[in-house]
């Protein structure tokens, strides 16, 4: 038998719904040496027991062939249209970016709210929660971390105002402005430049409008910092857009350490539940290498370092801490070289500590025919990953 040495996610949407569902599935992971399965679930809410005999179903399947099965849980981020179903009522569990903007307020897309790592109440409940999704699901091996980090993205609109007509005198420099779609999601921007051709005609030139999705920015954060960093914020600082610019041009470094340590002891909280509940459960996280992601598909270099920096993901810290026991990067839209080089990168931070299971992705919008995966395989097993992470089942299965 070939040595299983790969990785998947699994979602359970559209995938291993049935008995003949899951033994495709298992036959999948068979022919390609698939050894770990990361299925998706959801943290919190009430047992579903159709959910519960699928979940049974598939580790009994898996368990036969060698297979472990691991509960893949997005960490800190939550998709909810209905602001009643969220799992802490209290503004302050959420994130506040650098514009001084509760993500509690103004959801990112209408929809998405960035649990605060530091606030206490998240801290235990998603700990317990991991914990209890070993309870409900015991053929589970582990716990996955998927988004374990921070929110991170700097948006910007260019606006093309040459036939804006008189609107053009409206816009200044420093304002802010919302933009709200007909179904009621509003998004603030704000007016970075605002530059005309003529007054009079009106004939405008561009409106550059930007958002900067840097996280967190709350009191509770900024007071956590001071006492972490031994740095006092001047007083004079007005609101929290100065007291994030401050820091972030003064003192990047000290903050950047401060909100990867707040990251970093989340992670141990959540090893430490699943330890209580069970001592031999896993733990596993899925990890960027840049930020923002996708450089390659915009003709950006790579930046190093830029995950600690911008998501707070200093997850060779959780490695060398014995808090995880595997990471599954995700080196997503990378051509094969740079995905090479990135994945030689990761094993150098694990000092081969862990497995590393490098993240390939293939969509209809980047697609990977089998000589590309064979090849992107080649570089990952060169670099010394344990295997590939097939980000999804459902986009691979017709393919290998």
């Amino acid at each position: 038998m070939n040595t299983l040495h790969n990785a998947v996610w699994l979602y359970l949407g559209s995938e291993a719904r049935n008995g003949e569902e899951i033994a495709a599935f298992v036959d999948w992971c068979g022919r390609n040496r698939v050894g770990k399965a990361l299925v998706h679930l959801s943290l919190g809410g009430s047992a579903d027991e159709s959910t519960e005999r699928r979940i049974a179903a598939l580790a009994e399947a898996c368990e036969g062939k060698g297979i472990e099965l691991h509960g893949m849980v997005s960490t800190l981020h939550r998709r909810l249209n209905d602001k009643n179903k969220l799992p802490f009522a209290d503004p302050a569990c959420y994130c506040v970016d650098a514009h001084g903007i509760s993500n509690y307020e103004e959801p990112i897309c209408g929809h998405g709210y960035v649990l605060d790592p530091r606030h206490p109440d998240v801290v235990r409940t998603v700990s317990e929660q991991c914990a209890e999704l070993l309870r409900r699901y015991p053929g589970l091996s582990g716990i996955h971390l998927d988004f374990i980090r921070y929110y991170h993205y700097e948006s910007k609109l260019t606006i093309d105002t040459k036939s804006a007509g008189h609107w053009i005198g409206l816009p200044k420099a420093g304002q802010s402005i919302r933009l709200e779609t007909q179904d009621g999601v509003r998004t603030t921007y704000f007016i970075e430049e605002a530059r005309n051709r003529y007054n009079d005609p009106p004939v405008g030139d561009k409106l550059v409008l930007s958002r900067s999705y840097r996280y967190c920015f709350c009191d509770d954060c900024l007071a956590g910092f001071e006492t972490f960093s031994g740095i006092a914020m001047p007083a004079s600082l007005p609101d929290t857009a100065a007291k994030a610019g401050w820091l972030l041009g003064e003192h990047p470094a000290e903050w950047a350490e401060y909100r990867a340590g707040i990251v970093t002891d989340l992670v141990g909280s959540i090893r430490a539940a699943i330890r209580r509940e069970r001592p031999d459960a896993q733990l596993s996280a899925a990890i960027w290498y840049n930020a923002p992601y996708g450089n390659e598909l915009r003709g950006e270099p790579l930046r190093p370092e830029s995950e600690f920096e911008c998501f707070g993901q200093k997850w060779w810290e959780w490695v060398r801490r014995g808090y995880v026991d595997f990471v599954c990067p995700m080196d997503y839209w990378l051509k094969p070289g740079s995905f090479g080089g990135v994945v030689d990168g990761q094993i150098r931070k694990t000092e081969n500590r862990v497995p590393v299971y490098a993240g390939l992705l293939k969509t209809p919008e980047y697609e990977i025919d089998k000589a590309g995966y064979e090849e992107y395989a080649r570089r990952a097993a060169a670099g010394g990953a344990a295997g590939i992470c097939f980000f999804h089942y459902g986009s691979w299965k017709q393919l290998l």
